[in-house]
Formats: structure tokens, sequence, C-alpha cells
């Protein structure tokens, strides 16, 4: 059975919806060692994801399934997010997982490739669906300190993976991902995008 780091089970109530003016009000940077304010903001994260991902422990489905979480999506405007990606081995058929628990990241290169996925992107706390593609670059260098890891990293990352930190660096930068569809043609895509 999961651990939750923290004492409080997350509630869908924890997120904070995109008709809220905080959620795009930008996020300052955070100092380390982390406060204990700011080390239960991460913990809350890091069990939201884990638990959306548990059948056992969220068997009434009130937590929307999640991939990534930032910070100003319950409520505090600080530069972290937390990404948990189960990969599936189709040899073995075992899951691996990508996880990390970024503070103050940074996207520091990013590819000229770029990159959407087909069904288009979907948010904790978008409601109202927004349907198109979200242009996002296939590969980019992101770098930060990681909290389970207790070191800075520097990931180089492609294709799902880098969407997936793009979509929640958008959070820390006063950025939904429907601010990327085209409002045109929301479908809009180039010859030369690779569409996973």
């Amino acid at each position: 059975m999961l651990k939750l780091l923290q004492e409080e089970t997350p509630k869908a109530t924890w997120i904070v919806k995109d008709n809220k003016k905080s959620l795009l009000s930008g996020c300052k940077p955070v100092t380390l060692p982390l406060s204990k304010e700011d080390t239960l903001v991460m913990k809350k994260m890091i069990d939201w994801v884990r638990v959306s991902q548990d059948e056992k422990l969220n068997t009434d489905k009130e937590l929307t399934e999640a991939i990534g979480i930032a910070a100003p999506q319950i409520g505090a405007n600080l530069n972290m997010y937390y990404i948990l990606l189960p990969i599936l081995n189709e040899k073995t058929d075992k899951v691996t997982y990508f996880e990390h628990a970024l503070i103050n990241p940074k996207i520091s290169g990013k590819s000229k490739q770029i990159a959407a996925l087909k069904p288009g992107e979907a948010c904790l706390s978008v409601d109202k669906k927004h349907e198109g593609l979200v242009p996002r670059s296939y590969k980019i260098h992101v770098s930060g300190y990681d909290f389970l890891k207790k070191k800075h990293v520097s990931l180089i990352v492609r294709g799902y993976e880098a969407i997936v930190f793009q979509h929640e660096q958008d959070h820390l930068e006063k950025k939904i991902y429907y601010h990327h569809i085209n409002k045109k043609d929301p479908w809009f895509k180039k010859e030369d995008w690779i569409i996973i």
C-alpha cells in the first residue's frame, strides 16, 4: 500500500481551476533548503499524483488520473512541479516509472522540431474541453533541483516526456496548454510536425 508523504488524503477540491486568477498570476523562485511550508506543498503534489494513479486508493475515482501537477494547481504560486509517468516495457510487461519532483526548473534548450499529441492535451485545472493540437518542442533540456533525488538534475527528454515537462512548465509561466492552440484552425499542423 502506498504511504502518503503528508497527513491529508488528496481531494479533488485541492485543484485550482482556470477560472481563478491565482492560477495565472506567476510563480516565485523557491529557496533551498525548502521551508516546512514549501516541503508540504511538494509532498501534497506528489501524493495527489501517486494516489490518482493508484486503483486501490482512488477506488471511487474522485481524483482524475494525472501524470503531472504544478504548485499553482494546488494554490501555491511556487516554482515547483511533479511528474510521474508509468512506462510499460512491452517485452517484459513490467511497468517502470519516470519520476521527477523539480524545484526551480528551467528549460534551457528546445529543438526546432515540433511535436504534438494527436488527441490534444488536457489539464486537471481545466474542466471545459479545448480541442486542438498543442505545438511543443520535440526535445528539450530541463534542469532543476529534484526533491526526490536530493540533488540538481539536468535532463534531455524527447517526445511524450518533453511534452509533459513543457505542459507543467507552462503553469509556472502564466500559461495553460490551450493558449498554444491555433485559434483560427485548432487542428492546424505543419507537414514536418511529429504527431504522437
